[in-house]
């Protein structure tokens, strides 16, 4: 038996099911969330849960209402957790792991750095997306893909590509979002939800963020800082900085992006991009995080000159050891 067929079966056999993803959800985390709620909650009790709040960009996704988000809203009787997009089990939240202890999970995810950690792993990193995945999942259930389940998978691969853009897009991925506008995905609605529907905020920040920018010496390596006072000058919040790192990738010849968030007192969520002669996602490991070969991060306490003294030394190696 297949592993989409496996999973099919234990979803079917499940009455209450909990969908979950991780911290500071995008389009692909919420997006591949809310099309397993679409596509399977007829005749069952499903939960999907994410610790922080919807993005704005996103709260126009249907069902984005319905996601709970506070730990003791977790249902302790929930017969299936699938985790989704996730490198980790902890990156849901930290208490997570323990909330969910004996019970059986399934993994669906995209990420090189995942470990396998549920009942059923269907991982694969070679994906665009955890949508693409899904989309094959779902169109093996025998049950049409509706609207809202289309336009939530289309927002997954649309985003986790760059708009289709990235090195991660290939042709399954352009055939899987052919696929879903046939199924009614609105692809000029969509992005003009996710990329044209900033409050004045998101720009006041972006011009303050771009005032930090460093290039090495080379200029193979680009850097932006967003702190908390920026935040509050521009009025802004977090999630308005969402994308922002894509920009340092327009500058010809950057090998690697970094951006540095402030998230706490000597505290910095730090995102990394690459061309993918650096592999971040491995990189990023060695600071304790993960995420993809050209996309990855992690969160590193200290002050910022220390962590970029420390970064910038480790990337500017790494961009010599691979040049050519």
């Amino acid at each position: 038996m297949s592993l989409n067929h496996k999973i099919l079966t234990e979803i079917k056999q499940a009455g209450k099911i909990m969908i979950a993803s991780h911290l500071n959800p995008e389009g692909d985390a919420l997006g591949s969330s809310l099309a397993l709620y679409h596509h399977f909650k007829a005749g069952k009790k499903i939960q999907v849960f994410n610790q922080d709040p919807i993005p704005y960009f996103l709260a126009f996704l249907p069902g984005a209402e319905k996601v709970v988000h506070r730990l003791e809203q977790i249902r302790p009787d929930d017969q299936l957790v699938v985790v989704v997009d996730c490198a980790g089990l902890d990156r849901v939240t930290e208490k997570f792991p323990a909330l969910v202890a004996g019970k059986k999970i399934i993994n669906i995810d995209h990420h090189q750095t995942n470990p396998g950690f549920g009942a059923i792993n269907l991982v694969r990193p070679l994906a665009s997306s955890a949508g693409e995945i899904i989309f094959k999942l779902l169109s093996d259930s025998g049950k049409k893909i509706g609207k809202e389940t289309a336009t939530c998978l289309y927002t997954a691969l649309m985003m986790d590509t760059g708009s289709f853009r990235y090195s991660n897009t290939t042709k399954d991925t352009l055939a899987v979002a052919s696929r879903l506008v046939t199924l009614g995905a609105r692809p000029g609605v969509i992005s003009k939800n996710v990329y044209e529907n900033h409050p004045a905020g998101w720009l006041k920040l972006l011009s303050l963020a771009l005032q930090t920018l460093s290039l090495s010496k080379t200029g193979q390596r680009a850097e932006l800082i967003l702190n908390q006072e920026m935040l509050e000058k521009a009025g802004a919040t977090k999630e308005m900085s969402e994308g922002m790192i894509n920009y340092l990738m327009m500058v010809r010849g950057v090998e690697v992006a970094i951006l540095y968030r402030q998230s706490g007192k000597n505290k910095y969520k730090v995102s990394f991009r690459s061309t993918g002669k650096v592999n971040v996602a491995k990189f990023c490991e060695t600071l304790g995080g993960g995420g993809h070969c050209q996309a990855a991060g992690a969160t590193m306490p200290g002050e910022l000159r220390q962590i970029q003294k420390l970064i910038r030394s480790r990337v500017d190696r790494l961009i010599a050891h691979n040049a050519g």
